[in-house]
Formats: C-alpha cells, sequence, structure tokens
C-alpha cells in the first residue's frame, strides 16, 4: 500500500526565530493568557510585535480565516474597531479586551456576535477591505468542517496553524 506523501515541515536551526504560539493567538484571535498577560500589556508592546511579525501572519491569516483580519489590525489600528450595534446583557460571555494606550489613554476591543456587533466580513466588506472573491471564500468555509490535520495539531486553532506548529 502506498504512503501518504510527506509533509516538509520548517527546519528548526540555531538562530531561527520562532514566534511563541500564545503571542500569536493573542495576535491572531485576540485571546490568550501569556501573550496578554507578559508580553502585550500596551499599546506599543502590540505594535512592536504586530510590526515585527505581521509578513508571518497576515498571509496564513489570508488563507486560513477568509472574511476576517488578524485582532491585531483592530488593535493597532490599521482597521476602525467595529461599532456596538446593541448592547450586550450584562451576563455575557463575550470577550472585551483592554489596551492600555500611552499617556493614561486605552480603548476597549469588542468580540461579540450578531446582533450586538455587526459581522465581521460584512463590515470588512463595506469599508472595502474585503472583495467578492473573499467573500465567496468565507461563506464557504462557514459550511466548511475543521480538517484532520489542523485537528490533530496542538498549535492550531481551526484552520490557522501557528508558526511553532510548523517547526514541530
Amino acid at each position: 500500500m502506498p504512503r501518504a506523501p510527506a509533509k516538509i515541515r520548517k527546519r528548526f536551526t540555531e538562530g531561527t526565530e520562532v514566534l511563541c504560539s500564545e503571542i500569536e493567538e493573542t495576535l491572531v484571535f485576540g485571546r490568550g493568557v501569556i501573550g496578554v498577560a507578559i508580553e502585550l500589556r500596551s499599546l506599543d508592546d502590540w505594535k512592536r510585535y504586530w510590526s515585527r511579525w505581521r509578513d508571518t501572519i497576515m498571509p496564513k491569516a489570508l488563507e486560513a480565516l477568509p472574511g476576517r483580519r488578524p485582532f491585531a489590525c483592530y488593535v493597532v489600528g490599521e482597521i476602525p474597531p467595529r461599532p456596538i450595534v446593541m448592547e450586550p446583557p450584562l451576563s455575557n460571555g463575550y470577550f472585551k479586551h483592554y489596551v492600555p494606550g500611552s499617556n493614561g489613554t486605552g480603548q476597549w476591543h469588542y468580540l461579540m456576535p450578531e446582533p450586538f456587533q455587526q459581522d465581521e466580513a460584512n463590515y470588512l466588506h463595506d469599508l472595502g477591505l474585503i472583495d467578492a472573491d473573499e467573500m465567496k471564500r468565507y461563506r464557504a468555509s462557514l459550511r466548511k468542517p475543521v480538517s484532520a490535520s489542523a485537528r490533530g495539531n496542538r498549535y492550531a486553532v481551526g484552520e490557522y496553524v501557528c508558526e511553532m506548529g510548523l517547526h514541530h
């Protein structure tokens, strides 16, 4: 019986800088424990990490998460935050994160479903950041289950595989 072709993973060599999966999850999805608590404490930290890792994260995110953009795009100001359309109930479990800025200012960032916030793909489409082809891929991704290879990878979140997962 023929064997399946092996995936060629990136090789780790001395001096290779690999992004920690906790920080990558925080930059992409906004959630993560260590990334926020230790490394991403202020807006300057977010900007520093995003400018360093944007070229690594963005192509993977566009491929794996059509119709969405990494959370860091909203935090650093590349994309204006999605407005709250309707206040959620007080006992909600939706994501809310405060990013302290400079001079004692800061901003709250929210990730809530409709009807509390406009759907992210439609919001990005209204801003002109995604085209009809990406909207088509987004709708198809809603119907597609997570692949077995992503399900078996401990460094994968949905179809998005963190950088550390490519080196193990």
